[in-house]
């Protein structure tokens, strides 16, 4: 299976999950004004402060200068 979606995309399917989650929690961030406890939990995170970690890691930004 991850050798065919590799080929297919050029990502991982881990790779290609990481990014659907960070694009769902921007756009929530973006469009929302849910707390980012909520967005956190929304997105099946059990640590909003791992959520924060993880988002800043990824996107460069904390979820809430993001917004």
């Amino acid at each position: 299976f991850s050798k065919k979606v590799k080929s297919q995309f050029r990502k991982t399917p881990t790779q290609l999950i990481q990014e659907r989650v960070i694009l769902e929690a921007k756009k929530l961030l973006h469009l929302t004004f849910k707390p980012v406890k909520e967005v956190a939990y929304e997105l099946n995170f059990d640590d909003e402060f791992y959520f924060s970690r993880y988002f800043k890691n990824e996107v460069g930004l904390s979820p809430t200068h993001f917004r």
